[in-house]
């Protein structure tokens, strides 16, 4: 995807870089079109999900496949348009008073989960959707159907899409609710992990983790190209004898003399504390285990048998090792280890 040299090159004081595919990145919106035969609203809140909105929203933007984008709140919604962004921008997280005049000033539109919204957006002519629970138990209305006629779409949202009874359900109960509705609305249902279930009356498709090539489930059916590629440098190199102690809190003690370098990546970028003594980094394909406690801003790593050097590049996600890989053995989604990376992590485009 680039190479170590060119990385260096390239980013002055780079210790850590995260590298977007613009041409997986593309496959990936057109694979997801052709395998759904609708639309995409991209979800690029909370920074594209930590991949960079900078970087990412303005590939997505010039794709007719992209019909709109969807972000977490109004701020979120004021930069893209400042990006430049002059298609549909939905506000997933609801409405404050002290919102409305960013939703106006921008042309946001917002998402209404609740009576309180309707009272923000009375006597404003602000276009809107509306959310219906059928199953996730966080935002929506029940049951209730709203008449207004600034209502341009209705939305619900999957709570387990691996589990196929319950999902089922929920789309029977949506069917019902946008039934209710004029139609010409746009329908919006399906998540990432929610394609797999091609709900026939839905007008669009919600998307975001899929966009980065990362599978949600197990045989998932959509052929995906792993979009990120993250990459860390190494700091030092040494050999440590046998019963030398590694990292905070002496959790890994050497069993024998052992060559050991330390890597410019630590929680602080996103690379979890929860993968202390059980995770690995790669080199040249060959593992190197993580040894004791990951800090801050260094994780320690076992490259006895590897020609490592300071300066290396080592490899974190890649097209072999995605981010669903490495929150498996993190214990937690991809979501959360995207969403933490830090700004220090340089973000390139290739």
């Amino acid at each position: 995807m680039f190479s170590e040299k060119s990385l260096c090159d390239s980013t002055l004081g780079c210790r850590a870089v995260l590298t977007i595919s613009r041409e997986a990145i593309r496959h990936n919106v057109k694979e997801i079109c052709k395998f759904t035969g609708k639309k995409i609203i991209a979800v690029v809140k909370s920074d594209a999900y930590g991949v960079g909105a900078e970087q990412v929203v303005p590939l997505l933007s010039e794709m007719d496949e992209v019909e709109a984008f969807a972000v977490a709140c109004a701020e979120e919604g004021a930069e893209l348009r400042e990006m430049g962004v002059d298609k549909d921008i939905l506000i997933l997280g609801g409405v404050f008073p002290e919102e409305l005049a960013l939703l106006k000033e921008y042309n946001l539109t917002p998402i209404v989960s609740d009576k309180a919204h309707l009272k923000v957006l009375k006597g404003e002519s602000i276009p809107f959707h509306i959310k219906y629970d059928t199953g996730m138990g966080r935002l929506g209305f029940l049951e209730e159907t709203i008449t207004d006629p600034r209502i341009v779409g209705v939305m619900s949202h999957f709570s387990t899409p691996a589990d196929r009874e319950f999902s089922l359900s929920q789309v029977e109960k949506f069917k019902k609710i946008a039934s209710l509705y004029p139609k010409g609305l746009w329908v919006h249902l399906e998540s990432s992990a929610g394609l797999i279930y091609k709900v026939p009356f839905t007008t669009h498709v919600r998307v975001g983790l899929a966009l980065y090539g990362e599978k949600p489930l197990k045989n998932y059916p959509l052929s995906l190209k792993p979009a990120l590629s993250l990459k860390a440098r190494v700091i030092s190199v040494k050999e440590v004898p046998a019963g030398h102690p590694i990292s905070y809190g002496r959790t890994f003690v050497a069993p024998r003399k052992m060559k050991i370098a330390v890597i410019s990546l630590g929680y602080a970028d996103g690379l979890m504390k929860s993968l202390s003594n059980k995770g690995y980094l790669l080199y040249k394909r060959k593992r190197l285990p993580i040894l004791g406690n990951v800090t801050m801003d260094m994780t320690v790593v076992d490259v006895s048998g590897a020609d490592v050097s300071v300066g290396d590049w080592v490899e974190v996600v890649s097209e072999s090792r995605t981010f669903v890989d490495l929150a498996k053995d993190a214990g937690t989604i991809p979501y959360e280890l995207m969403c933490n990376l830090s700004k220090r992590v340089k973000r390139r485009v290739v």
